[in-house]
């Protein structure tokens, strides 16, 4: 293969990105500890070289997984070839080919080199969507209405949703692009409410009304949160089971900022 081949520049760059040593952040090492039961570097070696051990393929692919910072790495590289899915396949290949080793640094445990399983890259690879496309119009618009890094930012999150590609769906996102993207310091949080609800169907055919029905869902979703609440505070625990209600879960600070964000884009 060819030394400037796209597929081996990729593969190189993510080497480089894997090899280079993974820190694994606070609240992985809680997971780690809290559900696996895991607590100690010695018990985290032994589960993790376990190749028999499901546990240890599972902790692998929530170590591996690609943050941001990662993919900002080989964000140039992605938008400049045109990856397909057979370039995934060829790029798995030669990183399996290699035998990759990196080195795991677990806060306030220590730190132990490791060799990346094939199946772990294989996640990798999956997870980073380098064939998946961006409608040109939106990228258009991230390059006429944004500057860097948050354009960046930008196409890696427009690439990892499922969002769904309709010519309504495309339109809106131009339109928050052109109109919200001077909130710099919480666009990327607009753009992932907006990104989330474009990636389920709805039942309206125009967007705004659909947004506007969102909207309706989180506030009487919200006004159940209170409702929920006062009764949890005026009633025992037994009484409200025997009256069969069903308490719920609910995140009443994130259904708030989601109502603002939705409100800020309707009113645009």
């Amino acid at each position: 293969m060819n030394s400037d081949s796209p597929c081996l520049l990729l593969a190189d760059a993510i080497q480089n990105e894997l090899c280079r040593g993974i820190c694994v952040s606070p609240d992985i090492m809680q997971y780690i500890m809290s559900v696996s039961g895991i607590n100690s570097l010695e018990s985290i070696r032994h589960s993790i070289v376990d190749e028999t051990s499901s546990e240890g393929a599972s902790l692998f692919e929530l170590i591996l997984f690609p943050d941001e910072s990662f993919q900002i790495a080989i964000e140039g590289l992605i938008e400049s070839f045109n990856y397909r899915k057979t370039d995934e396949k060829t790029i798995c290949e030669l990183l399996i080919s290699r035998s990759l080793e990196t080195i795991l640094h677990f806060p306030g445990t220590g730190s132990m080199p490791v060799m990346i399983p094939p199946e772990s890259i294989q996640t990798v690879i999956s997870r980073l969507n380098i064939s998946r496309k961006t409608d040109a119009r939106i990228i258009e618009s991230l390059h006429r209405f944004s500057e860097e890094p948050l354009r960046t930012r930008c196409k890696i999150r427009l690439r990892n949703s499922r969002w769904i590609h309709s010519e309504s769906h495309i339109r809106l996102l131009q339109e928050i692009i052109e109109k919200c993207i001077h909130q710099t310091n919480s666009f990327i949080e607009y753009l992932d409410v907006t990104l989330e609800f474009l990636s389920d169907p709805h039942p309206e055919s125009d967007v705004k009304l659909a947004l506007s029905a969102e909207k309706d869902r989180l506030i009487h979703l919200l006004d159940m949160a209170d409702r929920q609440d006062h009764l949890l505070r005026t009633s025992p625990m037994e009484a409200i089971m025997l009256q069969g209600v069903r308490v719920v879960s609910i995140d009443r600070d994130n259904i708030i900022n989601r109502i603002h964000i939705l409100d800020h884009i309707l009113r645009e």
